[in-house]
């Protein structure tokens, strides 16, 4: 995840950014400003259309704009489209973008680029992955069966406006899209075979933007440079980015000597950190969780589950191990407003989780395995604190360390007791959740990876994804929170804090919890010297 220590000083040397004293004009005629931030791994390519790991989201997060972004509330904040309506049945979405908006090379931004971008992530062809959004469009049937080539629902209304009509009410239709789906500019890459879009030489450099920065420089292992874009809706205050890929330890020691001004930093390196002299540490709630995967196969007694949530000091870890940045969640629907107030809590509490098992019959001669993917600091040690719990009142519990490659594998065959997984965008949307609990989302058909299954709590959360009443559907979704908070599907660990250190020269950055939207505002970001 992170290059060699000679590498990432070459790359902090090497290639970093001006201080500000060379004397070269910036985008306003005044002296030219610059900043260094922390890439925690290497990008390979920038293509919104495939999956991309965090570092990679994060740099086209400068480049490709979308309709809006979420801010740190997870509420959609504007961006190509200046507002949006959503008809009374909630099937119906209508955008309507910024007058004079402009690629960085001058060309109009228009609604004809929303929607060959739109038509891009759904067609087979192009085979995304990330074609969520887009299932429910009127038309996407017909598209992939090959009867269509374009989405019938998708449809650019005049230059500034596109309408998404859906096939269903969907209240909760912006959180689908995440931080993802910047749009793409058509007379760039219109002219290419949607089966060979995948492989074109423009995911390398994507040097036309419709971001507030634009790539200049793609150098492999070391770093990513990016210069303002001049023709940007609103005006961009730092004149170039320099996106530096450091290991950890290269990282918090430039937060020391002033070498690099934003980073996401570890809770074990919280101390460190919040040591120095002219740095300051921010943090924001993620809007996933850290969970136990619990085989529904094996453990199928509520009972069971409750009394191993019980057992864990789930409160302990957050305060021993994040140093307080963290909280306890118990469900895993993680909306505020579809949260009521009467949920069990399941305290730390040995001795009724003692009597819960027992209770239960379970077997406590039986080896219940705690599988995870060594590496991740905060992960490993909570798994040490969960397996000296569960020994505590007399479970068999041990650790198993498995390899990536063999995880999902381990998930479809059902051939594990309890496993460590992380992350999630659960917060936006309850409707978000969903794919981790319902029966026709049991892997590998859908994200439900605790093999759970209850067609009670199934009926309720269609019921409130297709509920355009606001009231009725929060009803509606606190009777689902309800019956997940007493079924158990996961064991919630915690939900981390997400922690950035930012040098007190660079202005403007506000924490997000969510790692790969840490840029969010980047536009107003300033730099004093």
């Amino acid at each position: 995840m992170a290059v060699g220590l000679t590498t990432a000083l070459l790359a902090a040397c090497g290639g970093g950014g001006d201080d500000g004293d060379g004397g070269e004009s910036g985008s306003d005629g005044g002296e030219a400003t610059s900043a260094n931030l922390y890439l925690y791994q290497a990008p390979v390519q920038f293509n919104p259309l495939a999956p991309g790991q965090g570092a990679e989201q994060l740099t086209m997060s400068l480049v490709y704009d979308g309709l809006f972004n979420l801010g740190p509330d997870f509420e959609p904040v504007p961006r190509i489209a200046e507002s949006w309506d959503v008809s009374d049945d909630a099937t119906t979405y209508t955008f309507h973008l910024r007058e004079g908006l402009e690629w960085s090379d001058g060309e109009p931004i228009t609604a004809d680029d929303v929607v060959f971008t739109y038509n891009l992530f759904a067609n087979p062809d192009v085979a995304s992955p990330n074609v969520a959004p887009f299932d429910n469009v009127v038309g996407f049937d017909a598209v992939q069966d090959g009867s269509a080539e374009t989405l019938e629902g998708l449809v650019a209304e005049d230059e500034q406006t596109v309408s998404i009509t859906l096939t269903d009410p969907t209240p909760g239709y912006l959180a689908e899209f995440g931080i993802g789906f910047g749009i793409l500019p058509e007379h760039v890459l219109g002219e290419v075979a949607p089966g060979e879009i995948m492989e074109h030489e423009f995911w390398t450099m994507p040097t036309v933007s419709s971001g507030p920065y634009v790539m200049q420089e793609f150098n492999t292992d070391q770093n990513v440079v990016l210069e303002a874009n001049p023709n940007y809706w609103t005006e961009v205050g730092i004149d170039t980015l320099y996106l530096q890929m450091l290991t950890t330890d290269v990282a918090t020691a430039q937060l020391a000597t002033g070498e690099i001004d934003l980073v996401q930093i570890a809770p074990q390196d919280l101390e460190t950190v919040e040591g120095l002299d002219g740095v300051t540490v921010g943090s924001a709630p993620s809007p996933g969780f850290l969970r136990l995967l619990v085989n529904f196969t094996k453990f199928e007694d509520e009972r069971i589950r409750q009394a191993f949530l019980m057992a864990i000091d789930r409160q302990g870890i957050i305060d021993g191990i994040l140093g307080g940045h963290g909280e306890t969640i118990n469900s895993t629907i993680m909306t505020p407003w579809a949260l009521p107030d009467d949920l069990e809590t399941y305290d730390y509490n040995p001795e009724e989780a003692t009597a819960l098992l027992e209770e239960a019959g379970f077997d406590f001669d039986q080896e219940v395995a705690i599988s995870y993917i060594p590496g991740t600091a905060d992960r490993d040690a909570a798994v040490q604190v969960a397996i000296e719990n569960l020994n505590a009142i007399g479970v068999n519990a041990v650790a198993q360390q498995i390899e990536s490659a063999n995880q999902l594998s381990m998930i479809e065959n059902a051939e594990y007791d309890l496993m460590v997984s992380g992350g999630g965008f659960y917060t936006p949307d309850p409707t978000v959740s969903a794919n981790a609990l319902t029966c026709d989302n049991v892997f590998p058909a859908g994200g439900n990876t605790s093999l759970f299954c209850n067609e009670e709590l199934d009926a309720l959360l269609a019921e409130g994804a297709v509920t355009a009443d606001e009231g009725e559907r929060e009803s509606i979704y606190q009777d689902a929170v309800r019956m997940d908070n007493q079924l158990v599907p996961y064991l919630w660990l915690y939900v981390p804090d997400t922690l950035w250190a930012s040098s007190d020269r660079l202005q403007g950055f506000e924490p997000h919890g969510d790692f790969a939207n840490g840029f969010w505002n980047v536009a107003e970001w300033t730099v004093t010297e």
